[in-house]
């Protein structure tokens, strides 16, 4: 099968564009990848935290992969947030990629085994330092 000039140069280009929105902005990537896969940590967090009852000992394996997975995402954000284009000026900003990081890679060896009580823990972090660096970063602005 033979492709135009045409049909080729319009392959050529949808390709560029999607790996360019590949490369998300910080906010985008903040709510797009960020924001659901800390709430699948604060919710299988919630439910394997061994305070929470003796069910949570029971918390099936597709949860703990949710977690798995969903640290994994965060790690991965974690990583670039200090590339240039992307890094905020002043130290405060690598402190809380620093924490952010910490936090993931202790929810992926939280959920890796299968740690209820660890993977609370690591969620809880993950919101503090969220909370810390939006306040710093993200300043509420009223309606």
């Amino acid at each position: 099968m033979r492709m135009s000039a045409a049909a080729v140069a319009i392959a050529l280009l949808t390709a560029v564009t999607a790996a360019e929105a590949a490369e998300l902005t910080v906010k985008a990537e903040m709510k797009q990848v960020v924001e659901p896969a800390s709430n699948v940590l604060f919710s299988v967090g919630g439910d394997a935290d061994p305070a929470n009852g003796p069910d949570a000992a029971k918390l099936p394996d597709a949860r703990w992969k949710e977690a798995r997975d969903a640290a994994l995402k965060l790690k991965d954000v974690a990583a670039k947030l200090n590339d240039a284009g992307r890094a905020k000026a002043g130290p405060e900003w690598r402190g809380f990629v620093k924490d952010f990081a910490d936090a993931s890679s202790a929810a992926l060896n939280a959920a890796n085994a299968k740690d209820g009580a660890a993977l609370s823990t690591a969620a809880n972090a993950l919101s503090d330092t969220c909370s810390a660096c939006h306040a710093k970063f993200k300043p509420q602005v009223a309606d």
